[in-house]
């Protein structure tokens, strides 16, 4: 299992905070992306611009996602 939290408009969009994504094996941020935007199709314009963190660092390129990790959808961000 692997906890995710949502923030700012994603969890605005998603109408929840946080949710779990039932995951067994590790697997690459594609396979979360898939599962996520099947469950929030509302989130779908919003998919090339929000960033993957796992476990409190931006998730690379290639990198695993494992049970266990917790991921944040971080989309952007402004200020001032």
């Amino acid at each position: 299992m692997v906890r995710v939290l949502l923030f700012s408009q994603a969890a605005t969009l998603a109408g929840t905070g946080v949710c779990q994504w039932p995951l067994a094996e590790p697997q690459e941020a594609s396979a979360f992306w898939n599962w996520f935007l099947s469950r929030y199709p509302g989130l779908l314009a919003m998919r090339n611009v929000c960033r993957l963190a796992r476990n409190g660092e931006y998730l690379q390129e290639g990198e695993l996602i494992a049970p266990g990790d917790e991921l944040a959808v971080i989309p952007p961000v402004s200020g001032g």
